[in-house]
Formats: structure tokens, C-alpha cells, sequence
């Protein structure tokens, strides 16, 4: 289960319209599928050659500066009511942060692989190697440290708001990769979070419930209240075996409580740890036909050599054994979800905290360092909740 506590008097975030119901859910993003790809691939050199199935990215980030921006309402809308006491304007203070809010930290012993999930297949022949059709509704970064022998699971949620350098815009978090590719993305965060990340891993989800199954199902603790929500006599309680499609469900709902996002990526992540477990346990038959679902569907920018040397490195240090912890970023105490006079419903994120909280959790260390006394947009947006009502 996720260490966070999930502070239920947050805004709940406004419910999506209709038209957006019937869009296509997105399905968790697997950090299961990297470390598949560096572990139990790296054991069972027999299906080495399929790597050749992976599609490479190259290293580019640079935009078209005659590209549309995918604006959403939100991205559209000034929000000046948002201030942060001392007179500056909002947008400002997270341009200035994510230009000028210092370095980023790294460590060359930790390996840091954003993994990315998109509503864009990635054999979809609208999307080239820099640009993104979908949005991502799921990043999560592994960070792998094999001296103090732990892996730990950061998701990002996708509502924050944030500067977007290269476009000189503002927009939610799950629109960077839409509009500059998941090079981009990984760009934006390190930018925002001051940290350096080696690599991003993009899946195509349509897999996800046939990995699941190949592997025999995953068990999970399903809560009443959410198999309440998903109905059909969903099964509840704890150390529930979920099938690929029920896995699919109990992953993707968003609105079986009033934390929204904050509910689903724990839930996201609780998939993660039994994958990882059922990955342990999988016969080389089981990894041969997981392999055969997963290599095509994979795009990263790390290359194949450097893979195969993650699989070397996690089989001599015993990556499968590491203690896996959990964290969400931004962190309770510095997010505020604000609902603006219009119907768009946004994080309003405290970056420099984050930053602080993110390194510390990483690197067991920061360079960052905060006044005791600080006021941000959060301070002063308090309990401010707008009266706008939404059904």
C-alpha cells in the first residue's frame, strides 16, 4: 500500500465531462516493464535477440517553434487571482523556478528511468520520435540504488501545473509530452524537481492486460468502497487475485473517491509492486510470451547496450531483491488542488519544496535550501475553494 496519507480535505477535483468519459482510459504505466527489461530479460539470455524489437529514440529535444500547442481550457486562462504575497505574478514565479531555480542534482551511482504511459499507441503512425500525440496521464520515475539497495517509485501527477520552457507556455504536466515528446517530458520534470533522469521508457498499454494474464493475475488489496464503484460484482478485500482486465479497471477509475488522482496513482502503484512480484516468480516460458508482448511495443531513448548493462548490473547487485518504497510528488504539503471562477481545476504546486523533498528522498541530500518563513501562492490561496459547483 502507498506510505503517503491521502488528506481527504484537499479540493476534489472537478469530474470530467462527458465527451471526456468516452475517450479512451489509459492504463497504468508499468515500471514492471523496465524492470523486466533489465532484470529478467538480463537472466534469461535466450530471448536477448528480441531486443532488437525495442524502438530507439533519439536524443532530441527541440521543438518546432512553428508547432501548435495542444491547449486545453485551462492552459488558456490567466489565473491571476493567484498570488504568492509578495506581489509577483504566478505564471512568473514558476517560469523563474523552473529557468533559474538552481541545479540539478545526479548521482552516478543511481539510476533514475522515467516511465511513461500514453493514450498514443506507440506503433500509432501520427506520432514521430519527437513529437507525442497523447497525453500522459501516468509518469513514474524508478530510481534504482544499489548501494543502499532500494528502488523507489515517484509518481508525478498529471494535473500540475507548470512552465514549459521551449514554448514559452503554461499547462498542465501530462501536456509536455503531448506537445514535445517524451524527451520533452522528461526535460520538464527535471527542470521543476532538480534532478537529472538517464532515460525515459514509453509502453504501449494495449499489452498490459496479456502481460498480466501471461503471469498469472496480480493481487492486490481492492478497498469495498472502489469495487463498490466498479460494480459487476467486483471482488474486495485483501490479497485479491485480479485478472488482466479487472487489474485494467481497478487501476484506470479516477472518481470512486474524492482524491481523485491522489487515490488512483497509489493504486497504480500497488499494481506495480505485485507485477514486480509476480515477475519474480515467472517461468523462462512465461517470460518468453511476456517478451513477445512487451519488446515491440517499448520506446526509450537508452540504447541497447546500455540495457543490456543494466541487465548485468541488476543480476550481480540482486535488483529483484531491492526494498521498493513509494512516494507521490507534488507531496500533500505542497500541492493545493485549486478550482478556478471558471471549470478548470488545476495543482497549484510548491516546486522549491518539492525539489527539496524529491532530492532528499533520492540522494539523501539537497541544494536546496528554504526560508522557515516563506510565503507561496498555496499560503495564500489557503482555504480558498471556489464557489463555482460542478456536478
Amino acid at each position: 500500500m502507498d506510505s503517503e496519507n491521502v488528506n481527504v480535505t484537499e479540493a476534489t477535483e472537478a469530474p470530467v465531462k462527458e465527451k471526456k468519459k468516452k475517450r479512451k482510459f489509459l492504463i497504468i504505466l508499468l515500471p514492471f516493464f523496465i524492470i523486466f527489461l533489465v532484470m529478467v530479460i538480463g537472466v534469461a539470455g535466450f530471448v536477448g535477440h528480441k531486443f532488437s524489437l525495442i524502438n530507439i529514440d533519439d536524443e532530441s529535444t527541440t521543438i518546432d517553434p512553428n508547432q501548435e500547442f495542444v491547449e486545453a481550457e485551462e492552459d488558456s486562462l490567466d489565473f491571476g487571482e493567484i498570488d504568492d504575497a509578495t506581489g509577483k505574478d504566478f505564471k512568473e514565479i514558476l517560469k523563474n523556478w523552473a529557468i533559474n531555480g538552481g541545479e540539478k542534482m545526479t548521482n552516478q551511482d543511481i539510476l533514475n528511468i522515467l516511465l511513461i504511459g500514453s493514450d498514443a499507441s506507440a506503433k500509432d503512425p501520427t506520432r514521430s520520435n519527437v513529437t507525442d500525440k497523447g497525453n500522459t496521464d501516468v509518469m513514474m520515475l524508478v530510481s534504482i540504488n544499489p548501494i543502499k539497495q532500494t528502488i523507489k517509485l515517484v509518481s508525478f501527477m498529471r494535473d500540475s501545473y507548470t512552465y514549459m520552457d521551449q514554448f514559452d507556455r503554461y499547462a498542465k504536466l501530462n501536456a509536455a509530452c503531448a506537445n514535445g515528446g517524451p524527451g520533452y517530458l522528461v526535460e520538464t520534470i527535471e527542470n521543476n524537481f532538480k534532478i537529472e533522469i538517464d532515460g525515459y521508457v514509453m509502453v504501449d498499454f494495449d499489452s498490459f492486460v496479456h502481460v498480466i494474464d501471461v503471469l498469472g493475475g496480480v493481487r492486490v488489496d481492492v478497498p469495498a468502497y472502489v469495487a463498490d464503484f466498479l460494480g459487476q460484482g467486483f471482488p474486495s478485500g485483501n490479497n485479491i487475485l485480479l485478472d488482466g482486465q479487472q487489474a485494467l479497471r481497478f487501476s484506470r477509475v479516477r472518481y470512486s473517491d474524492a482524491n481523485g488522482d491522489v487515490s488512483r496513482v497509489a493504486r497504480q502503484r500497488q499494481v506495480i509492486t505485485a507485477l514486480i512480484e509476480s515477475c519474480k516468480g515467472a517461468t523462462l516460458s512465461e517470460i518468453n510470451a511476456v517478451a513477445d508482448v512487451i519488446l515491440a511495443n517499448v520506446r526509450t531513448n537508452i540504447s541497447r547496450k546500455a540495457i543490456f548493462s543494466y541487465a548485468a548490473k541488476a543480476v550481480t547487485d540482486g535488483w529483484p531483491n531491492f526494498e521498493i518504497s513509494q512516494i507521490t510528488m507534488p507531496t500533500p504539503d505542497a500541492r493545493y488542488g485549486y478550482n478556478s471562477r471558471s471549470t478548470a481545476w488545476i495543482w497549484v504546486v510548491d516546486y522549491p519544496l518539492c525539489a527539496q523533498k524529491l532530492q532528499l528522498e533520492l540522494y539523501g541530500d539537497t541544494n536546496i535550501k528554504l526560508d522557515d518563513n516563506r510565503k507561496t501562492a498555496i499560503t495564500v490561496l489557503g482555504g480558498y475553494v471556489s464557489k463555482k459547483t460542478t456536478d
